[in-house]
């Protein structure tokens, strides 16, 4: 009775290992499916799963390289720090004669810009300018040409604070008739990077343009901080 209960014993054992050495070998020669421990490790991750930080895989997440802030925002020129620049709203106008700035045929005026905003603001570059008469802004003759060799660095503007732009004015009576000599009421300047304009009266300065466009009488440099 027992070598025959033995016998039966050992020939389940013999079929259980039978049956592990067949399921290795399936697994390991790709007829059959992989066992359980292949494919949780080697199955491939989930499309919508997200990655570590969460950035690539959500739609509409890759920095926007505008955006303050971001990485690849480029430092200010200069170290002109994060003021931005002067608008054509926050800023006053007026005009000042330059003593002894007068040469041959020429005078010198400063264009002086205030900051009447609430923040600092950023002025770099040249203005746009021209004379402006008949009471209503309109131009005459030609507008000033930019003298690129003067300076043109950054003023930064606190509340309050003013920055001034040279202008060279040629007298107009030392052109001939065709320059149509004619009085101006002031200036239109626009300020650097600015598509709005403002009137500079002429504040009680006497100022004869050329209303042909041809002859140009002004020549303009940068901004630069008051003294």
């Amino acid at each position: 009775m027992w070598r025959t209960v033995w016998g039966a014993a050992g020939f389940a054992a013999l079929l259980a290992t039978a049956g592990c050495s067949s399921a290795a070998n399936a697994g390991s020669d790709g007829s059959g499916p992989p066992s359980a421990a292949t494919s949780t490790s080697s199955g491939p991750t989930a499309s919508g799963s997200p990655s570590p930080d969460g950035a690539t895989s959500a739609p509409g997440t890759t920095p926007d390289a505008s955006a303050p802030g971001s990485s690849t925002t480029p430092d200010p020129p200069d170290g002109a720090a994060s003021s931005p620049r002067c608008l054509t709203p926050d800023l006053a106008g007026s005009l000042e004669a330059v003593e002894g700035g007068a040469s041959a045929g020429h005078y010198e005026l400063e264009i002086v810009l205030e900051n009447e905003g609430a923040g600092a603001c950023v002025l770099q570059g040249w203005p746009g300018v021209s004379f402006v008469g008949d009471g209503d802004g309109t131009q005459i003759g030609a507008a000033a040409t930019l003298d690129r060799s003067s300076p043109h660095g950054s003023v930064t503007l606190a509340p309050g604070a003013s920055a001034h732009a040279n202008l060279s004015v040629a007298n107009a009576q030392n052109f001939d008739e065709d320059c149509e000599q004619t009085t101006a009421d002031g200036l239109r300047v626009y300020p650097p990077g600015e598509k709005r304009s403002l009137f500079v009266r002429n504040d009680g300065l006497t100022l004869l343009a050329c209303a042909n466009p041809d002859d140009e009488l002004l020549d303009v440099q940068a901004f630069q901080p008051e003294s």
